[in-house]
């Protein structure tokens, strides 16, 4: 993992000092989840002292609360025509090319699903910045549920994927593969 270079001396710069307090946060969480990254990790990652991630954020889980607000957007990433839409988002999860040191809100959602602590406010989040848009987007009967099916798609293969490394999604089976998954998930966003 790439140290930040040492922050200023508490006082001089807040908003410097806050961000990279979130940068850090944002890059530990997605690498370790919730439950194995404490304060001082963020801290001592963010060259500032430990009492200021409580100072700026209040606790680790509105420190975290800040990092995936606004992780899981799929407004604006959506295509302007939903005709192709299960296969942009098969290539969306597939082909994702994110370093392990950047922040991937795909892995922050799948590392906190088994974390009591904090699993119902990343469902929240989700919810709210991914199932809800989706489904007003999709609109037309059951578009909740649908956009919850979809939900489950792009989760399911991500976790197959990145989580478990499933070699028949990657190569000639993984061709496969996306080919049946965008046409589940392009049946999904057709209204019935």
């Amino acid at each position: 993992m790439t140290k930040m270079p040492p922050g200023p001396r508490s006082g001089r710069n807040a908003s410097l000092t806050r961000e990279r307090i979130l940068a850090a946060a944002r890059r530990y969480f997605s690498l370790h989840g919730y439950d194995h990254v404490g304060t001082r990790d963020i801290a001592r990652e963010a060259g500032a002292d430990a009492a200021l991630v409580n100072r700026y954020f209040g606790s680790k889980e509105e420190l975290f609360r800040e990092v995936i607000t606004g992780g899981f957007l799929v407004e604006e990433h959506l295509p302007e025509d939903l005709a192709d839409f299960g296969s942009f988002l098969v290539s969306q999860v597939l082909d994702n090319k994110s370093e392990p040191d950047d922040f991937d809100a795909l892995r922050v959602l799948l590392r906190a699903a088994g974390s009591p602590a904090i699993a119902a406010l990343v469902a929240e989040r989700f919810d709210e910045e991914f199932i809800r848009p989706l489904a007003r987007r999709l609109g037309g009967r059951d578009a909740e549920v649908r956009a919850t099916l979809i939900a489950s798609y792009v989760l399911g293969l991500a976790t197959m994927r990145y989580g478990f490394e499933a070699r028949s999604l990657s190569g000639a089976p993984g061709r496969k593969a996306s080919v049946l998954a965008e046409k589940a998930i392009q049946a999904c966003a057709t209204p019935a």
